[in-house]
């Protein structure tokens, strides 16, 4: 298998070392770069020299990795040398396999929207596969994605919009709950340092404690909320404020964002 990855930003080259990291040989994988420093220091990094477009017409997987409002513009320039035979994969966000279609003049496409996790092999990445695309081309597909980490085959192409809002943007989210938090404990006297490192804990100790058990969000958090006590009152206030409201609204403007994008 020959993979040519067009676009070495922050997810096409997670992809190129996640692929590396899985055995998958360096002669087999191309990059094509725009020739900017960074994209240069990371295929120096990785041991591969930067491509040329036309090393397409050899791909057996071409994935797409640059932003989506570049697609039109990177779709006109590989289809001059798309071969038949490849199998185009988009991780674009908002990008329907129908406009891949339509940009590409080519009927093999399929789309994957891996998040953040990647970086370290601990991906949730959902991916659709229209129903033109070969088991032996579904096959390359799945291991790339599974090359990043967990990755869930979906039915309808709609619920990768969804993904996107959930899971692409979903670190996005735990993240900005663990800057309030450790703020405030900043503010309360706790030094940076420490409430950094007890905010990490206190997610990496819940998710592991999540894993290792059958328990739901909702019932690990109903088991540890004490009546009348400190976690009580703190939810008292989530729930009297609607934050569970504001949380459904954030996500539903992620994944309106997805479609516009598309």
């Amino acid at each position: 298998m020959k993979i040519v990855i067009v676009g070495v930003g922050n997810l096409g080259s997670v992809l190129a070392r996640r692929l590396l990291h899985a055995g998958f040989l360096p002669s087999g994988l191309s990059l094509v770069t725009r020739g900017s420093e960074r994209s240069n220091k990371v295929c120096d990094e990785l041991g591969i020299q930067p491509a040329q477009i036309n090393v397409i017409r050899d791909a057996t997987v071409v994935i797409l990795a640059v932003k989506p409002q570049d697609a039109a513009d990177l779709c006109r320039t590989v289809r001059e040398h798309l071969s038949p035979a490849s199998t185009v994969l988009s991780v674009m966000a908002g990008v329907s396999c129908a406009t891949l279609k339509d940009l590409l003049n080519h009927s093999i496409t399929a789309r994957a929207m891996p998040n953040l996790g990647a970086g370290v092999g601990e991906s949730a990445t959902t991916y659709f596969v229209p129903a033109e695309v070969s088991d032996a081309q579904l096959a390359h597909i799945e291991y790339i994605v599974s090359s990043c980490g967990k990755a869930w085959k979906v039915e309808s192409e709609n619920i990768i919009d969804l993904a996107t809002a959930v899971a692409g943007t979903g670190p996005a989210y735990l993240c900005w709950l663990g800057e309030q938090i450790e703020r405030t404990a900043i503010e309360q006297g706790i030094s940076e340092r420490d409430a950094h490192a007890i905010v990490l804990q206190t997610f990496k100790g819940a998710v592991a404690y999540l894993e290792s058990s059958a328990e739901t969000f909702s019932s690990l958090r109903v088991r540890v909320t004490s009546p009348n006590g400190t976690t009580a009152a703190a939810i008292s206030v989530l729930n009297n404020e609607k934050a569970d409201e504001i949380m459904r609204r954030a996500v539903d403007a992620a994944y309106r964002r997805a479609q516009q994008l598309g």
